[in-house]
Formats: structure tokens, sequence, C-alpha cells
């Protein structure tokens, strides 16, 4: 099977232009699996396409929100309409079927707020460009220009690291291709994922601005990310010219250095099918095989050739669309102090509701102190450390579900460590609610809301101020209410500044 990262068939498809690489009807019989299919808003002037060189372009101007909504949703509605499945999880990735990445190339299309990034998500989005060649709201891609670096203008703005965070923590792929280089830097920073350059080349052999450095190339290696290689002839050659004689060699070519630079497990294909001029020697999508054969005919064995064609990308794509999956890989086991409070004001254990139970370990004290529970997440990985942490225990049930959907029967304890912040905005009274009716009388709230000067308000999670804390704590006897307001570090270890109320509460 061959993942490719990246391709221009919607943009084609909507432009109404005959397609030249990539016929969907034949594509599977090449071993194509898919990949990334790109929504791109052009906007009103594009570069030049494939100058000769040497070259500098301007950047292009600016595109209007209102109008690249549009485009978008007109070039996923064209998504929608082809015969692929649309990958939300890495098991959607099956040999003799193609499977789409649906990838934003530039994130104009979403609000600055970014109040609509959960929604996209929800329709599928899992991976996203924060900038194409030009500015936005969040960043400034890199020019067009030979010979020349990355280094042509600022990176990321505050919108754009806030994207960033959100993009960690829905589970959505960053793409630092055509960011410039302080762009690049700036993700990096920002980050928690591995970082992915879904079609780009090495710049030490073709010294294009939308190459990377060997520097870039290093940190992308030591993040477990990917470099997917664009057949892009003018980002092959080392003289940059936009000739379609070029050898398939160039991209073996590539494919070895950044294989031998940073190591095999960090290189894939990035075709940049429909969107670019690619070696007639490779033609198109029928033509993969044949790339295979080259790369192999250079001494890369059978395991090097599945880890280039798709098992990099598989990684990749469960370590990011899983965010909670490194989160579980590093937190330690001890219950959190706001639910041993809450417990141990209780004369005799009775039924306890975890909300968002994660890695189990406040399921677990609670059932070694004798209380029943029922565990929910919405995320099977939780569901399964808990029971098997837990092992055959009649007091425990478990509700595979998001917050929003869960359902719980009246209660003692209603514990939620770090999970209400990540329910969705917009349905955060309603669940709220729901944990106020389910309590009874002397039952208690144990749990953390997030503050409004928390580093992470802004990128869609739930963030209160501490009036309106206090506001929903209106039915309860507060117990405890802490308040933390200082720069810290995530589990992770990346730099935070947290803002938080640990919270115990008594129902009225």
């Amino acid at each position: 099977m061959i993942i490719d990262g990246h391709n221009d068939l919607l943009l084609r498809s909507w432009r109404g232009q005959p397609l030249r690489h990539l016929e969907l009807a034949s594509a599977a019989r090449s071993g194509f699996g898919g990949g990334f299919f790109a929504v791109f808003v052009p906007g009103a002037v594009a570069a030049l396409d494939e100058p000769e060189p040497p070259y500098s372009q301007p950047l292009p101007e600016p595109v209007d929100r209102d109008e690249a909504l549009r485009v978008a949703e007109e070039q996923t509605a064209i998504l929608e309409g082809l015969d692929v499945t649309i990958a939300r999880r890495v098991e959607d990735f099956q040999p003799g079927r193609i499977t789409a990445v649906l990838h934003f190339e530039g994130a104009e299309p979403l609000a600055p707020d970014l109040s609509d990034l959960r929604a996209w998500h929800e329709r599928g989005l899992r991976s996203l460009g924060i900038a194409w060649s030009r500015r936005n709201a969040f960043a400034e891609g890199a020019s067009f220009a030979f010979p020349s670096s990355a280094d042509t203008g600022p990176g990321l703005t505050d919108a754009g690291r806030r994207l960033v965070r959100a993009c960690n923590q829905f589970g959505i792929l960053v793409d630092v291709s055509h960011l410039t280089e302080v762009g690049f830097w700036d993700v990096a920073d920002a980050s928690n994922a591995p970082l992915v350059a879904t079609h780009s080349n090495a710049h030490a052999l073709c010294a294009s601005s939308r190459n990377l450095t060997d520097e870039q190339l290093d940190t992308i290696g030591k993040s477990d990310g990917v470099v997917g290689v664009n057949f892009c002839v003018s980002f092959l050659r080392a003289d940059g010219r936009p000739d379609p004689a070029t050898p398939l060699a160039e991209i073996v070519r590539h494919v070895e250095y950044i294989g031998e630079r940073i190591g095999i497990e960090h290189v894939a294909f990035g075709s940049d099918f429909e969107g670019a001029i690619v070696p007639d020697e490779l033609g198109g999508v029928d033509g993969l095989p044949t790339l295979v054969e080259a790369i192999r005919a250079r001494g890369f064995d059978d395991e090097a050739i599945a880890k280039i064609t798709h098992e990099n990308w598989l990684r990749v794509f469960r370590r990011t669309w899983r965010p909670w999956l490194r989160y579980f890989e590093r937190v330690d086991d001890e219950p959190r102090g706001t639910l041993l409070e809450a417990m141990r004001a209780f004369a005799v254990p009775g039924l306890a509701v975890d909300l968002g139970c994660g890695t189990g370990r406040d399921t677990v004290a609670l059932l070694g102190a004798g209380w029943s529970v029922l565990a929910i997440d919405g995320e099977q990985e939780a569901i399964d450390r808990v029971q098997a942490a837990v092992g055959a225990d009649a007091r425990l049930a478990t509700q595979l579900a998001p917050l929003e959907e869960a359902r719980w029967p009246a209660c003692d304890l209603v514990n939620a460590s770090f999970a209400l912040p990540f329910v969705r905005p917009d349905r955060f009274a309603e669940v709220w609610q729901r944990i106020v009716d389910s309590l009874r009388p002397g039952g208690r709230f144990s749990g953390q809301i997030f503050g409004d000067h928390d580093a992470w308000a802004g990128t869609g999670i739930v963030v209160r101020t501490r009036v309106e804390v206090e506001r929903l704590l209106e039915p309860f006897a507060i117990e405890r209410l802490d308040e933390v307001d200082e720069e810290g570090s995530t589990v992770l270890g990346r730099p935070k500044h947290w803002h938080l109320f640990h919270v115990v509460a008594r129902k009225l």
C-alpha cells in the first residue's frame, strides 16, 4: 500500500480541469491507498506556475476569509462525493481501497478565534497546513524563490500559536510545508506532536525556498515526524528548472538523502500530484510501482520500502490523531488530590461517576476505597486501560461516549479531573447542569475548571473567570476552591502558563 502526502485533485476538480496524475478509477491497481487530499483556496492571483530560475516571486495577496470558507465548503463537498473513505482514524486505511485525509493547505477557511475548528474536525479535518505561500491571520508562508532559503519573512501570529495548540488537542496533524523558516521554528516550539512536512524536499540538494534545511530535517526526525518527498521537478533538481524530462532518480536522491540524514523512519512520499510538474518518467499514480522499484534498486530492503510507502505515515497518524495516547504514556498513576479530598469527606462510599476517566487512576482509587464506579470516556483507549487496570470487578461499569452525549444515573460523587475544559463550549452548560442534577443532596463534585488566563484559552477549550466559576458553584457549598495562575509545564514537559481552579463542592 502506498500513502501519499499531498495531491491537488480537489482543486482541479473544483476548477473543472481534467486530471493529469491521479485517476482514482485506476489508482488502486498501482497500490495507491490514498493520502492527503488538499483543500486549497487559490485566490484571485496565484504565483506564476513553475518559473525558470533564478526567480523571487512576491507573495500573493491574502484571501478573504468568507471567500476561503465558501471554496473550502465546495471542495470538501467534492471530496465527500468521491468513492473514497474519509480518514478519521488510522484503521480506515486498508489495502484495496482509497482513503483520503482531509487537509487544509492554508488555514484561511478557519475563523481566527478557532470557533469552527471543532466542527471541521467532526467533519473529518485531520491535517492542516497553517499557511500556503501567502499571509493569513495565522502565519506567513515562504515566497517562491530560487536560489533562496526559506528565511523569507515572519512566522506565526499569536492566533497561529493558538491554532497549533488547538490542533494538538483535537488530534489534527500540523504541516510545516510552505511555512517560512521562522514559522517552522515557531511550530516546533509550540507543538507537542510529531512535526510533518507533507510535501517538501532537502534544501541541501535543491536550494528552493520551499525546501528544508538540514537543521529543519534534524528537528523533524527528533520529533518522530515525517518528510513527504515532493515530486515537483523544481524542488528536486539542483538547478531548480521546471523540466519534465527530469529523471526519476531525482526523487530517489531526496529519499536517500533524508533517510540517511534522519533515518528511514522519517521519509515518505508527498507527490504534489495534480499541483506540479512531475517527471515524465513517473507520469502519475500509475508510475508509483516504478518509483518503488527504483528505490529498491538503491539497496532499500522490504522493511525500508514498507516504511517509506505507508508505515511512516501510519505511525504519525496514530501518534497525532490520538492525542490522549501521548498523555496516557507519560502521566503518573497517582489519583488527583481533589478526588482524594472529596472521598475523605464521605462517611461511607457510594456511587461515583468518573467523567473523562483517562488512564483510570481515579477510578482505581475509588474502587480501592469501596466505591462503585461508572467510568466514562470518549476514547476507547481509556476504557481499555481502565478495564485492564481493574480486571473483573462487578462494582465497575464503563461507558464509551463523549461527555456531551454521556448519560449517568443519580449518584453521590461526580469526578471530572481535567475533563471539563475539553467539553464542546456550546454544550458545556448542558453538561454542567447534568452534573448538578445527577448529584444527590450531600453529594460532591471534584475536578478542575480552566481559567481565562490559561495559555490554552482561545484554542477551543472551555475557560471561566473566577466570578463565573463561583456562579457555577451556587448550588453547592464550596469545600475547596484553589486558584492556580502561574508558569509551569505540561505532562509532556512543554512550558505552559496554567490558570485553573481546583474544586471540591458539596451539593446543597
